[in-house]
């Protein structure tokens, strides 16, 4: 049996990282795994990671999800030398205090345009394919921020959140009249590269620019934040985990939560945590 054709996005670090590694070793030789990033000269870590899988269970292209030239170059060389495209892992973004309105509007769009207009990109990209094939797997890497918004963060959280609802508009009818699943992954934080640029500069200097009152609150908030809701920080392997689950799994959820301790707070928002009810709002 031919393995499965998977696409991931932002590849260079983190989640993404760590999936394309997974998928690639697994040692039943389940994928092929087109691993992706905004910048090839950030591909050593990945390389050095994957090993002698290079080049052969994992390749490595450059994609930006900014960028429609890149995405179609990318699915295209899948498609040509495949023929099809089984799973989307669209894992892409990044994130940045703005505190509501201390960023330009220029650097909001900027961060929706990966972080939300990104996944649209890249998934109305392979949808054709799977469409035409009857299957797939299309993951969306949200975060709890999608469920629950995080205080002065307030463009990630909305692009989060826009994710969560493209999601769960489209899985219905992609599932019921294609066979395509359609999974949303919300971790809270995770020890990558990206939650270290984060929340590893000091707060004081992140709000040293802020008027009075916010900057007091946005301090005071983000150690509390940092103190509890952060104080239990995933590795990357995990999300992976969570990643390869989704994509073997015969029915997988629409939503997952990537530990119990998120699930009992997406559970105080939502009655269902795998949100499994809303697959159904088209049948009677």
């Amino acid at each position: 049996m031919a393995p499965q054709t998977v696409l991931i996005t932002g590849c260079s670090s983190g989640i993404g990282l760590a999936t394309a590694v997974m998928l690639a070793k697994d040692k039943q030789s389940r994928f092929k795994v087109y691993a992706t990033m905004r910048n090839l000269n950030s591909k050593t870590k990945l390389e050095e990671a994957v090993g002698n899988t290079l080049n052969k269970t994992l390749l490595i292209r450059e994609l930006d999800v900014t960028k429609d030239s890149t995405i179609k170059s990318v699915v295209d060389e899948i498609l040509r030398d495949n023929g099809r495209i089984d799973v989307l892992v669209n894992n892409a973004g990044y994130m940045g205090l703005d505190a509501i309105d201390q960023k330009s509007l220029e650097w909001c769009q900027k961060m929706m345009d990966t972080d939300y207009w990104g996944v649209v990109r890249v998934t109305r990209a392979v949808l054709p394919a799977m469409k035409t094939q009857k299957s797939g797997r299309i993951i969306c890497v949200t975060s709890m921020a999608g469920i629950r918004a995080v205080p002065f963060f307030a463009t990630y959280s909305s692009a989060k959140f826009a994710v969560e609802g493209f999601c769960e508009s489209m899985a219905p009818m992609l599932r019921d009249g294609y066979n395509i699943r359609v999974s949303i992954v919300e971790p809270g934080p995770v020890q990558t590269e990206l939650i270290t640029e984060v929340m590893g500069q000091p707060v004081e200097e992140q709000a040293e620019d802020f008027p009075p009152i916010l900057k007091e609150s946005c301090i005071e908030g983000l150690k509390h934040l940092m103190a509890n809701d952060f104080a239990v920080i995933q590795g990357a392997d995990e999300i992976a985990k969570v990643h390869m689950d989704i994509i073997l799994s015969e029915n997988p959820h629409l939503r997952y939560q990537t530990s119990e301790a998120l699930t009992k707070m997406a559970a105080e928002k939502l009655r269902d945590p795998t949100t499994d009810f809303l697959l159904n709002v088209l049948r009677k």
